[in-house]
């Protein structure tokens, strides 16, 4: 007896007459893989037909038939909705791409009120990263209720604190060190009046959430729920900006400027709260160091952010921004030797 395999799925048992009778069928291919009952080798199929010189023609479609096939497999193939339904959990991947194709739609249709239209297109963006973060950091643990849970939560406290901070007096003192030619001044400006802040609200629902949870948050999921937050005030800003400082600006900049708040911009802001959601389990895994991690999730992204706002997209702006990728990802990857060199401390 024999069995086929083809990929990762073998079938069988098969008499050496039912091998013969599949490839002669097409249900067998001569690529497929082919070991005998007594062995864990495998070999092609039209090497096994070759040695036990066995003689086959494949039945293959006439031109004559393709008028008739044509319609006959159409009832399989373009009727699809036959089969939605079957498995829920399948029609996932449905979902998925008809969210791509229908979002942006919705967008362009609500365009006559741009404040809608850019939190829709901000929401899509975030998404995509968010799947991809999803899909390479997510652990088994990562809840996906939780993590949405705080993206809203840092949406809504955004929107808040820093609306009414932006009417207060204090802001309008800020604005003038922020607005400084000095980049010591400018920097100061930036770090005690905009990145702690954000980084502040981007960290507070992910404390939250590893506070309330019912086991040890690990250091990677704390990462994910901290990006996820940062994603979601890189809407809140992207937004901001877009209805209020880009449309002074002329067509290209606004355009630009636009796309780049939509599509990089949230992703620097996941960097920096993903350093801070790192701080935040290892803050509540180490508890003699509980304080002393907690500042530095505050400041170490608090003074990356504040740098690359100082500088901007120039040479010192764009390497601010690879040392916090750099971080983040010795902080993902390197998690053991970073707790193995705490224990030595």
């Amino acid at each position: 007896m024999f069995y086929i395999r083809r990929n990762t799925k073998e079938y069988g048992p098969l008499s050496a007459e039912k091998v013969k009778v599949g490839c002669i069928s097409g249900k067998i291919h001569l690529l497929d893989l082919i070991r005998h009952e007594n062995t864990q080798k495998y070999i092609p199929v039209n090497e096994f037909l070759e040695l036990n010189n066995i003689q086959i023609q494949q039945e293959e479609e006439q031109l004559s038939d393709v008028f008739f096939n044509f319609f006959k497999l159409q009832t399989v193939f373009i009727n699809p909705f036959k089969y939605i339904g079957l498995n829920h959990k399948d029609n996932t991947v449905l979902y998925i791409f008809l969210a791509i194709i229908l979002i942006p739609f919705m967008g362009l249709l609500t365009r006559q009120i741009p404040l809608f239209s850019y939190c829709v297109f901000g929401f899509y963006f975030a998404s995509i990263w968010a799947l991809i973060l999803y899909k390479v950091i997510g652990t088994k643990q990562t809840d996906l209720k939780k993590s949405l849970s705080i993206g809203l939560l840092t949406i809504i406290a955004s929107i808040i604190v820093i609306t009414l901070f932006h009417q207060t007096s204090i802001w309008t003192e800020f604005t003038k060190f922020i607005n400084s030619d000095n980049f010591v001044v400018r920097f100061i400006g930036m770090l005690v009046g905009v990145s702690l802040l954000e980084e502040g609200l981007k960290q507070v629902f992910v404390y939250i959430t590893i506070n309330k949870g019912k086991e040890i948050t690990l250091p990677r999921t704390a990462i994910f729920y901290g990006m996820i937050a940062g994603l979601a005030f890189g809407i809140f800003e992207g937004v901001e900006y877009q209805v209020g400082l880009n449309k002074t600006l002329n067509t290209d900049d606004n355009y630009f400027l636009n796309i780049i708040r939509l599509t990089s911009l949230p992703f620097f802001h996941a960097i920096w709260a993903g350093i801070g959601g790192y701080f935040a389990s290892l803050s509540f895994l180490e508890l003699k160091y509980k304080y002393s991690f907690r500042l530095m999730g505050l400041f170490i992204p608090a003074t990356l952010h504040a740098l690359y706002n100082t500088f901007g997209l120039n040479i010192f702006g764009i390497l601010t921004l690879i040392l916090s990728a750099i971080l983040l990802t010795i902080y993902l990857t390197k998690n053991d030797l970073v707790g193995k060199q705490i224990i030595d401390l």
